[in-house]
């Protein structure tokens, strides 16, 4: 797979004004152009030498969608946790982080005991979804 021209990564860091398509915040230097129908990359470990293993890519699954209309911008925290999920099952995993703060964070349970968090049971709305609504 052929890596994005300049010119194709500044066209997709502008969709959005600068911002993530999924979270909006501000890119910022380090944002990733990801694919919004995965591609799944197969790698494989191998050794050279040097201590430990390292990896290389040996192929891809669904390299058709390896194309500039299939590409977000996206912050690296949100293209690292979307990884290979469709929108709908992103979104779902992300609902399920307030259960896991509860269940998992005993500070979260004390902050909303509080009244300083107050959870919600809204559905997911991501930045490109909110823009597209807005202006309609």
């Amino acid at each position: 797979m052929k890596r994005l021209t300049e010119a194709e990564r500044a066209v997709l860091f502008g969709m959005f004004d600068g911002c993530c398509a999924y979270c909006g915040e501000e890119l910022g230097q380090r944002w990733h152009a990801d694919h919004v129908k995965a591609v799944l990359r197969r790698h494989e470990l191998y050794r050279d030498g040097s201590p430990g293993y390292k990896t290389r890519l040996v192929g891809a699954d669904k390299p058709e969608n390896h194309a500039i209309d299939n590409f977000m911008p996206a912050c690296a925290p949100c293209n690292l946790s979307k990884a290979t999920y469709t929108l709908e099952q992103w979104r779902e995993v992300l609902a399920g982080y307030v259960g896991a703060l509860h269940r998992n964070a005993p500070t979260y349970r004390m902050a909303k005991k509080h009244g300083l968090i107050v959870e919600t049971d809204i559905r997911v709305e991501f930045h490109f979804e909110k823009l597209a609504r807005e202006a309609a």
